[in-house]
């Protein structure tokens, strides 16, 4: 009796260790199965995300893309696994982000940073996040980074910005971007202002019409391109006048110059509606920093001096002098009385 309760506690004992080998097993599958799902969860969202995701290791080597990335590089994710920047961007770009990745390594703190790109022989702009991840099962370090394509928002912008300081009508810089100059240029050489006006523009507008006006302060902005140099800006000032920014000039013979050729490209008459019509300019010039240190000054002097060219007669160039300055002053105290 004693050895066949002996030999049925084995097989009781068996029996409860063949039902605990299956429930490890079932709860294993279970696990495995909870686990690929989760995996398969995680992965799913981060290709869902319309931003590009990737994984690098300290020498910059790709481990993880996902589907945004490679459809930025028309290529499957194995075809970037174990590659660098180096193999799918052009070198400067690669070099440029290769300069960062180095920096968010040193620092390992989030960085974002706006960077040009090219997918595909396809020029463009990212907002990147950059930042170092630790896995402390393996402990070892890793590059996380995400890429925003912000190249419509980019152009747009740029565009704005163009309308912004850019003449609808002639294409050419107006009086905003032309304020900005003085600044841009903080170099030691003497600059230049020519202020131009249209001498008697407004009759042929009037008689004209407006559009043949238009016609004709663009082809007058085409002919003013071809006389002025390359480093000179040309720009619409408002109405019929314009006005040339001559960055750095040796000598005030060097405005001179420039006007006179002004004068004589306009000699040539302009057609309109199959009309000939014969415009002259009527030009003053003020330099920096003898007639003023800031643009405004400089606008506002020149414009005086254009004025005078007026009452000499139109046609010609006159410069600055303090005595515009008092006779406005004059002509202004008996208009107050």
């Amino acid at each position: 009796m004693i050895r066949q309760k002996s030999h049925f506690n084995e097989e009781s004992e068996i029996e409860e260790l063949r039902k605990r080998v299956e429930e490890l097993e079932n709860r294993e599958k279970h696990l495995i199965k909870s686990l690929r799902l989760n995996e398969s969860l995680h992965l799913k969202i981060l290709d869902a995300l319309p931003i590009n995701i990737f994984l690098e290791d300290p020498e910059g080597r790709t481990i993880f893309v996902n589907e945004q990335v490679c459809k930025a590089h028309g290529v499957n994710g194995e075809d970037l696994v174990g590659k660098t920047v180096f193999d799918f961007f052009p070198k400067s770009i690669a070099e440029s982000l290769r300069e960062i990745d180095l920096e968010v390594w040193k620092k390992g703190t989030l960085q974002t940073n706006e960077v040009s790109t090219e997918f595909n022989g396809k020029k463009g702009h990212m907002l990147t996040g950059k930042t170092i991840i630790n896995l402390e099962e393996s402990k070892k370090e890793y590059l996380l980074g995400f890429g925003l394509d912000i190249t419509d928002l980019k152009n747009a912008e740029e565009k704005i910005s163009h309308m912004a300081y850019h003449d609808a009508l002639t294409g050419l810089p107006n009086r905003w971007f032309i304020k900005s100059c003085l600044n841009k240029y903080n170099s030691a050489a003497d600059k230049g202002i020519l202020l131009l006006d249209l001498d008697h523009f407004k009759i042929i507008n009037d008689s004209l019409g407006h559009e043949a006006g238009d016609q004709l302060l663009q082809s007058v902005a085409r002919r003013l391109r071809e006389v002025i140099k390359e480093d000179n800006v040309l720009a619409r000032f408002g109405g019929d006048e314009f006005i040339i920014f001559m960055p750095q000039i040796t000598s005030v013979d060097e405005a001179f110059e420039v006007s006179e050729e002004i004068i004589k490209t306009m000699k040539e008459p302009f057609r309109i509606y199959g009309q000939k019509f014969i415009i002259s300019p009527s030009i003053g010039i003020s330099l920096h920093p003898i007639h003023g240190e800031d643009m405004e000054t400089l606008i506002i002097n020149a414009d005086l001096a254009m004025y005078h060219s007026k009452e000499k007669g139109r046609n010609c160039y006159s410069l600055f002098t303090p005595m515009l300055k008092e006779k406005a002053i004059d002509r202004m105290h008996m208009l107050a009385k």
